[in-house]
């Protein structure tokens, strides 16, 4: 009993400190453009794993394909949102982000149009650039007027550089599947759950 006590703590423990920052790279873009900016699909890598689709939802920053850079990938949850730029307030918005791209995934409309929406949820000098369209404002619209209460985000995790001030990489949010890194994270506390119940069995 001692020990499955002190397999939570460690548990616990390995939950709430800061997990060590992860290698992102920016493995490629989908050839989607508008107002002469790639616009989703872009696709990313964490620490060398294979790479999968995700989009951008920060204009304001800059990565090149190839670039490289430390950074965090958090579950998309009021309480898990410390390593991103908007941080736990910033829920509401990311959500709306999260049902836009939902809405790309599905096929419902131009990518150039959602994800100018989506970059204009937090960065609304957007607006005002060259991709910005009468369908982005439609996106942008729906994204600010549904009601997104019953929306699940989670399956949707969101990407943060480290640097959280002026400069860094930015910012770009993905469905499950979800990058290697937080699996193998998932799969080692459910390893630790399991040991604490075999020793539980022959302890008492």
């Amino acid at each position: 009993m001692k020990r499955l006590f002190a397999l939570l703590v460690v548990a616990a423990l390995a939950c709430a400190l800061p997990l060590a920052a992860d290698t992102i790279t920016l493995a490629g873009v989908g050839g989607n453009s508008q107002g002469g900016v790639s616009t989703a699909p872009y696709f990313l890598s964490v620490n060398g794993g294979a790479d999968f689709g995700a989009m951008c939802i920060d204009f304001t920053h800059h990565s090149t394909v190839g670039e490289t850079w430390n950074g965090s990938v958090s579950v998309l949850a009021a309480s898990s949102l410390g390593n991103t730029r908007l941080g736990a307030s910033g829920y509401a918005t990311y959500r709306e982000q999260a049902w836009l791209y939902s809405q790309f995934l599905a096929g419902a409309g131009p990518s150039g149009d959602i994800n100018y929406a989506a970059w204009a949820l937090t960065s609304p000098e957007a607006r005002t650039s060259a991709g910005w369209t009468t369908g982005a404002q439609y996106w942008f619209n729906l994204a600010t007027t549904t009601n997104l209460s019953a929306f699940s985000t989670q399956n949707f995790r969101i990407i943060s550089p480290s640097d959280l001030s002026g400069g860094g990489s930015q910012e770009f949010i993905t469905s499950t599947p979800e990058p290697a890194a937080l699996f193998l994270m998932g799969s080692g506390l459910i390893g630790l759950a399991g040991f604490g119940k075999r020793q539980l069995r022959k302890t008492s």
